[in-house]
């Protein structure tokens, strides 16, 4: 299942690893900057949303540019059509994570959020954009170009993973939502993206496709706004419980993959000896 993802790292370079490092880099300048000039102007929030997906769609262009004046296809980032179904599905079924623990328990437990319908379809779309975009860049451009500097996985992904986290980290402070003097909330906060990354990244390396971590990453930022959440601390307790739901059932999902392929290669194997 996995192979498409092992053949397409391999084909990088250090070049590679090296503008993604600057991608990086040029991403979280303009995110900054994007930050500081909305917070200075005292941009009403839905003008600032607007501004927030162009700015967003603006980066992934950009990027997808960037792929293409490499001479690499789009379908280098996961955007193709192969095994589309499946991916989709894939991406659904993790999405019950997040709509039950991090949505459901916290509303039966706290209360349902009064948002009405048109509000919410506001929401999802610019929680859309704003996932899609980070997705296309980190996951499928930078986390697969690292392979030119970081050749083994553990490497590659724990470096995407900790890029990932960092690049969270300046809009946070801008935006008053990292509290310093409560260092084991900024511990939690940390795990949670670096976790985060590593499941979004198991979940893209299955099929090789964005698509199911387009799907997953939305609907997780998007539960956010159906319940409340109470006290930070069961907020930053229902991610934990979340991230590792998550990993247990994609542990749970690979393992079936995994013995049904070897089901498929042992009757490969006794057809071509009948």
């Amino acid at each position: 299942m996995e192979q498409r993802y092992e053949q397409e790292v391999k084909n990088y370079v250090k070049k590679d690893g090296i503008v993604a490092i600057c991608v990086w880099l040029g991403y979280i300048i303009l995110t900054t900057a994007y930050a500081v000039v909305t917070n200075m102007m005292s941009i009403s929030g839905n003008i600032r949303g607007v501004v927030g997906i162009i700015l967003s769609i603006l980066l992934a262009i950009g990027v997808l540019i960037l792929v293409k004046k490499s001479k690499q296809n789009l379908a280098s980032v996961g955007l193709h059509k192969e095994n589309l179904g499946k991916a989709i599905g894939l991406g659904l079924l993790f999405c019950l994570i997040p709509i039950t623990v991090i949505a459901i328990i916290p509303g039966v437990l706290y209360g349902f959020n009064e948002v009405d319908a048109s509000g919410l379809l506001l929401v999802l779309i610019t929680t859309f954009f704003f996932a899609a975009h980070e997705d296309v860049i980190f996951i499928g451009f930078i986390q697969t170009r690292l392979y030119g500097l970081f050749k083994t996985h553990k490497a590659a992904i724990f470096v995407g993973a900790i890029l990932f986290a960092l690049m969270h980290v300046p809009l946070w402070i801008i935006n008053g939502r990292l509290d310093f003097s409560q260092p084991l909330n900024i511990a939690m906060v940390f795990s949670a993206w670096i976790s985060m990354h590593i499941i979004m990244v198991s979940i893209f390396k299955r099929y090789f496709s964005i698509l199911p971590v387009f799907i997953f990453h939305t609907i997780w930022n998007y539960s956010f706004n159906f319940a409340r959440l109470g006290t930070i601390d069961f907020s930053l307790i229902a991610v934990a419980i979340a991230l590792i739901a998550a990993c247990l059932l994609y542990w749970r999902s690979y393992k079936l993959a995994k013995k049904q392929g070897e089901t498929e290669q042992k009757e490969q194997g006794d057809g071509f000896s009948d």
